[in-house]
């Protein structure tokens, strides 16, 4: 009767977990769809006056300006110190864009000749016809050029005016953190002790504690992982004379933070054309991009994150095809974010439970 008694209570308490963790995983979706849209630009508030406090608090005291002026240019020169060259490479990858679209029809010739030379060297190897091979290679450029022309053209027309009301988004967003920011900063000291003294701190403020840590050491470790492999691939991609050396190394940098792609999808064919078409210099480049972005992100990951992340790499991989599939492209930082927000309030929640019973 015990023993059927204490398998009874492990039930229960298995089954109350799984409704706790189902509850929470809801909720955290439901906040990270609706909540943090609204919620973001304060969230970027309290984290750059976090950043920026002990700057401002110096600067103040040393200067004797009002903490409204000391903050507003902090704040300023913060968002200019990141946004400039942010900006610049925006603005250089839209120029190479605009030119790749300009250039479409030289470049399809251009890829109708490289497609003919690498047909008349795979038929000097294998001995195939190299009509039809490049007859075949016509056809599905035929297919891709109409599908561009009725699908992607008007795609990226769409896409354009939604780029517009996304930049006007996007700068009623900075705005709106500047103020913040500002009166954050102007009040630090007394927001953070009422903060400190609020109810919610105590069970709150260990879970926001540990997200900040956990979301940081993840988001920073990407971000530079990001901008190393981005750098190196532009660099490569000079080398090669790419004239579209930016905009590829960026876009090949973003992909390789995406699960099962990598810059292998986009390397090893190049370097493989380039090596029928006897440009081994490219070829060699390519390769060494290849095994340097990799190696990149196998080596400086796990130091970067380290411990301090806590998490088996399986999970986070897992948390960030979940993402993806759920909201899209955003869920490369969304998946594992809202992954750690869960396992925090369902530790904290089946923690206090455990002090309460025992």
């Amino acid at each position: 009767m015990t023993h059927t008694d204490g398998m009874t209570g492990k039930t229960r308490q298995l089954i109350k977990k799984i409704i706790y963790l189902a509850g929470i995983t809801v909720a955290v979706y439901l906040g990270m769809r609706f909540a943090l849209p609204i919620v973001i630009p304060f969230l970027l508030a309290i984290l750059i006056a976090r950043i920026l406090c002990k700057p401002v608090a110096f600067l103040s005291e040393k200067t004797k300006l009002p903490k409204g002026i000391v903050s507003t240019a902090a704040v300023l020169l913060l968002l200019a110190v990141i946004f400039l060259p942010m900006g610049y490479l925006v603005y250089k990858g839209i120029c190479e864009l605009a030119s790749l679209i300009t250039n479409y029809p030289a470049l399809f010739g251009k890829a109708d000749t490289l497609w003919c030379s690498c047909c008349e060297r795979v038929a000097e190897i294998t001995g195939m016809k190299t009509e039809t091979m490049v007859q075949w290679g016509k056809n599905c450029a035929a297919y891709v050029s109409s599908q561009a022309e009725t699908k992607l053209i008007p795609a990226m027309m769409n896409g354009s005016l939604a780029s517009l009301r996304g930049l006007a988004a996007f700068f009623g967003i900075c705005i709106v953190t500047v103020v913040a920011a500002v009166l954050i900063l102007c009040d630090y000291d007394n927001l953070v002790q009422r903060w400190r003294k609020s109810s919610f701190y105590s069970w709150g403020g260990r879970i926001f504690q540990n997200m900040c840590h956990a979301g940081g050491t993840y988001l920073k470790a990407q971000l530079i992982i990001l901008a190393l492999i981005s750098g190196v691939c532009i660099a490569g991609l000079f080398l090669t004379g790419n004239s579209y050396a930016i905009l590829a190394g960026v876009l090949i940098g973003m992909s390789d933070a995406l699960p099962f792609i990598g810059t292998g999808l986009v390397f090893i064919p190049w370097l493989i054309i380039d090596l029928f078409r006897g440009k081994y210099f490219a070829a060699v480049i390519y390769g060494i991009l290849f095994i340097l972005s990799t190696f990149i992100r196998e080596f400086m990951e796990p130091r970067l994150m380290g411990r301090g992340l806590g998490v088996h790499p399986l999970a986070v991989i897992i948390s960030i095809y979940a993402g993806l599939k759920i909201y899209g492209t955003a869920g490369v930082i969304l998946g594992p974010l809202s992954g750690f927000l869960i396992w925090e309030i369902y530790r904290s929640i089946c923690g206090r439970e455990e002090k309460e019973i025992t």
